[in-house]
């Protein structure tokens, strides 16, 4: 079984991940109303970054960008997002704390980073350099807002 995926396979495996994030902070914002907007915004924003991932598919149709297949695995990628489906059932049982869905979120956005993977495309454009900078730099926004309400949390 080859665990890297085909090209496709492998931008839709990202692109569905990102949708899992949503739907996890979405289950946030139904179960923490003093935290709406914080975490709807959270979740509108991971749809974006599926639809950017999306939108690379047909620059790889037009061999502008290609995959380093050496450095990338789909069956983690798989693996994460039944993490956060898991997460998401959990998140609409009673008991879990604000404090709780910060924490899980802060986890979640830190592994995105350290497994680097949005470094698994190899862009030829300089347009495509760019959204994936964007995506890596929205991650990366996203971590920080965590880690600030997660302060105002423990305070």
């Amino acid at each position: 079984m080859d665990l890297r995926g085909s090209v496709s396979e492998v931008i839709e495996a990202m692109a569905k991940n990102e949708e899992a994030v949503s739907r996890l902070y979405q289950a946030y914002t139904d179960k923490f109303p003093a935290q709406k907007a914080f975490w709807s915004g959270l979740a509108a924003d991971e749809i974006s970054h599926a639809a950017w991932l999306r939108g690379l598919l047909a620059k790889m149709r037009e061999g502008s960008l290609s995959i380093n297949r050496d450095r990338f695995k789909i069956q983690p990628v798989r693996g994460f997002t039944a993490y956060l489906e898991r997460e998401t059932a959990t998140a609409r049982e009673p008991g879990m704390s604000p404090i709780n869905a910060l924490s899980v979120a802060l986890y979640i956005e830190e592994s995105i980073i350290e497994q680097r993977f949005f470094e698994v495309f190899v862009p030829d454009a300089p347009e495509l350099k760019r959204i994936l900078a964007d995506l890596a730099n929205a991650t990366k926004a996203h971590l920080e807002k965590v880690r600030e309400e997660w302060g105002k949390q423990t305070l």
